[in-house]
């Protein structure tokens, strides 16, 4: 029985025997290499849950639209680590969560996947070690480390970290990566080099706010940094907001950010947000001065 064959039949139950009030998963996307966020509301709706190498959105921010009921919910590790985080800050009750973890091996990245299959794709599926493509009449199998997302080829959530039940074969842990090789390089550019790399990136931003609106941990009402749609400063991307914008959120995010990376994977324009919070991160280790318990939910 697969896993995503096992997540349906168990959704399909606790829907079924009233333990939960809907289910929160993932459903087909408009192709095979995409998913979306799926609520289902009763058993026969289940049967549409998927569950397969590219499930990366992460689910936690979807919950909190749902805090008020019984909700199931299938969770990765790094999709753990958010919800872990929401509970502890008090966004989340834990008695109205029935988690179902789920092993991950990683996932695929879609862009990545869709440049090698030079084509549509028609079929779409993990054996093993392996993606399997399928475009037209040929099927081409590629190495599943080589198309994984940059934060799944340094993690070390394979197993979530919290559940009530859990799906899948354990993964085995994969060899040491430095998580902080992006930082560091970084770090070794001199403070010019440093000012000119974001002040390139940032004049990319339009200030669309997608990042803000996927962080899981970005969950005030009403965020002093968000400009109105008809303020000049946002319509003319100006430069000190932009900065003001990124460096406070980054900072508001310190010690709480779990890394899923969800903010620079929906950035329109491809900018690196996602070394801002682990530059933050990065400070924080024990070498830099801080201790253990200073370093957030890592």
């Amino acid at each position: 029985m697969t896993i995503e064959t096992e997540l349906r039949a168990r959704a399909s139950a606790l829907l079924a025997a009233g333990t939960i009030d809907i289910f929160l998963g993932y459903r087909q996307g408009s192709n095979p290499l995409r998913v979306a966020p799926f609520v289902a509301r009763t058993p026969a709706e289940a049967e549409r849950l998927v569950w397969n190498a590219v499930c990366v959105p992460n689910l936690a921010g979807a919950l909190q639209k749902h805090a008020a009921r019984r909700v199931g919910v299938a969770l990765k590790g790094c999709d753990a680590r958010s919800v872990s985080q929401l509970l502890r800050q008090n966004q989340l009750q834990r008695e109205r969560l029935h988690i179902i973890g789920v092993t991950c091996a990683g996932m695929a990245d879609p862009e990545q996947l869709a440049a090698v299959a030079a084509g549509p794709v028609s079929g779409f599926e993990a054996d093993g070690d392996e993606l399997v493509l399928t475009v037209g009449s040929a099927v081409t199998r590629h190495a599943r480390d080589g198309l994984l997302l940059t934060k799944c080829a340094t993690c070390t959530s394979h197993t979530p970290e919290l559940y009530d039940e859990l799906l899948g074969a354990p993964v085995a842990a994969a060899p040491a990566v430095d998580r902080f090789a992006t930082v560091r390089a970084f770090e070794a550019l001199d403070a010019p080099a440093r000012l000119a790399f974001w002040s390139e990136q940032f004049s990319k931003c339009t200030l669309c706010y997608a990042c803000q609106t996927v962080c899981p941990l970005c969950y005030c009402k009403q965020c002093p940094l968000t400009l109105p749609r008809d303020d000049p400063r946002r319509q003319t991307r100006e430069p000190t907001s932009v900065f003001s914008y990124h460096l406070m959120r980054a900072a508001h995010l310190a010690g709480r950010c779990t890394g899923c990376d969800e903010c620079e994977r929906v950035c329109p324009e491809e900018i690196p947000l996602s070394l801002i919070c682990r530059k933050n991160e990065h400070d924080a280790l024990p070498a830099h001065g801080a201790t253990e318990d200073d370093r957030g939910p890592r």
